[in-house]
C-alpha cells in the first residue's frame, strides 16, 4: 500500500514540471516525506491492528512542512502533499473503515457464534489465578492511591457504578473516585488527572474479576444508558453479552474512546470479533498490547 502512495505523490507532482524541475522535485520530496511519516495512517483497519499507529508525528510533520513551504517557497509546492493527504483520509481511510465495519458484522453474524466454548471454563480459572496475583502485585499501589485520595479529596475513596454484564445482568463495578462536586458541577480531581489516562482508577476492578462479575479480557461493561443505546441502534449488539465484560479487551486496545453512535457501532464490531474468536492466544494478545495502547493514548493526549 505504501508504494501506491509514492506513485500517487509522483503523479500529483507532475503538473509542477510546468514550473521547472526544481519545483517538481521540491513538491515530490515534500509529498513523499509526508507519505512516509503518515504511512500507518491509511492502515487503520480491522484486518491488521499491527498497522495502527498514532498520527501525532505525521500530523506535526505535515503541519510544519505545509507552513514552511507556503511561507518560504510557494503554496504550489505544498499542494501535492495536501491533495494526497485529503485523498488518503476522505476517499480511502473513511471508506475502508466503513467497509471493514460492515464486513466484520457480516463475519461475526454469517455463522452462529458459539455461546459456550471449552476455553470459557478454563478462562474462569485463569481469571481467578491472575487476578489474585495482580492483587498481590498491585496491592501496595492500590493502598498508596487510596491514602492519597483520602487526604487530597476525602471520602469516598471508591465508587461502585452499575454496569451491564454477561446475559444483561447488572453488577456493581468498583473504581477509584476521580471526580468531586463543586458548585453543583462534577470536576475531575488532581489525582484523577493522573489516574485516568493510565487507567489506574480501574485497579479496584480486580475485585470484580475475583468475584466473577468480570474477566481479565472481554468487552467493556457499559453503563445502562449506553447499553440501551446499543440495544436499540446497533445490530447484534446483544451478542457481546455472551461473555463476561473485561478489564481490557480487543476493542479497548484497537479503538479509541467513543463519542458518537457511528464510533460506538465500530467499537461494537471489535467486541463481536472478540466474542467469535475468543481464545487463550487472543486474550494473551490483548493483555500484552494493553500497556502499548495506554502509551499511545497518552501520546495522543499530549499531541
Amino acid at each position: 500500500m505504501s508504494s501506491l502512495w509514492y506513485l500517487l505523490d509522483f503523479a500529483l507532482a507532475l503538473p509542477l514540471l510546468l514550473n521547472g524541475f526544481c519545483a517538481f522535485f521540491a513538491a515530490l520530496g515534500v509529498s513523499i516525506l509526508i507519505s512516509f511519516s503518515m504511512r500507518g495512517y491509511e492502515g487503520i483497519t480491522f484486518s491488521d491492528p499491527e498497522k495502527q499507529k498514532a498520527s501525532a508525528l505525521g500530523s506535526a510533520v505535515l503541519a510544519c512542512f505545509m507552513a514552511l513551504t507556503t511561507i518560504f517557497i510557494s503554496p504550489f509546492i505544498a499542494m501535492p502533499a495536501i491533495v494526497a493527504t485529503l485523498f488518503r483520509y476522505f476517499c480511502l481511510y473513511r471508506l475502508v473503515r466503513t467497509t471493514f465495519t460492515i464486513d466484520m458484522f457480516m463475519l461475526v453474524t454469517k455463522e452462529p457464534i458459539q455461546t459456550t466454548k471449552a476455553y470459557d471454563r478454563l478462562k474462569r480459572t485463569l481469571d481467578v489465578v491472575f487476578a489474585t496475583l495482580m492483587l498481590l502485585i498491585f496491592g501496595p499501589i492500590i493502598g498508596i492511591v487510596a491514602l492519597i485520595s483520602l487526604f487530597s479529596s476525602g471520602r469516598p475513596i471508591f465508587i461502585c457504578q452499575t454496569r451491564i454484564g454477561k446475559n444483561c445482568d447488572e453488577f456493581g463495578m468498583y473504581k477509584f473516585r476521580t471526580f468531586k462536586t463543586e458548585d453543583g458541577k462534577e470536576q475531575i480531581t488532581r489525582l484523577g488527572r493522573f489516574l485516568r489516562p493510565l487507567r489506574l482508577d480501574e485497579l479496584p476492578q480486580i475485585i470484580n474479576i475475583i468475584r466473577g462479575d468480570m474477566s481479565l479480557v472481554g468487552p467493556r461493561p457499559e453503563l445502562p444508558s449506553f447499553h440501551k443505546l446499543g440495544m436499540e441502534n446497533i445490530e447484534n449488539y446483544s451478542l457481546r453479552l455472551l461473555v463476561k465484560p473485561g478489564l481490557t479487551g480487543w476493542a479497548q486496545i484497537n479503538y479509541k474512546y467513543t463519542t458518537t453512535l457511528e464510533e460506538y457501532r465500530i467499537k461494537t464490531a471489535f467486541d463481536l470479533y472478540y466474542v467469535k474468536h475468543r481464545s487463550f492466544i487472543l486474550d494473551l494478545k490483548c493483555l500484552l498490547k494493553t500497556p502499548f495502547a495506554v502509551f499511545i493514548t497518552l501520546l495522543k493526549r499530549e499531541g
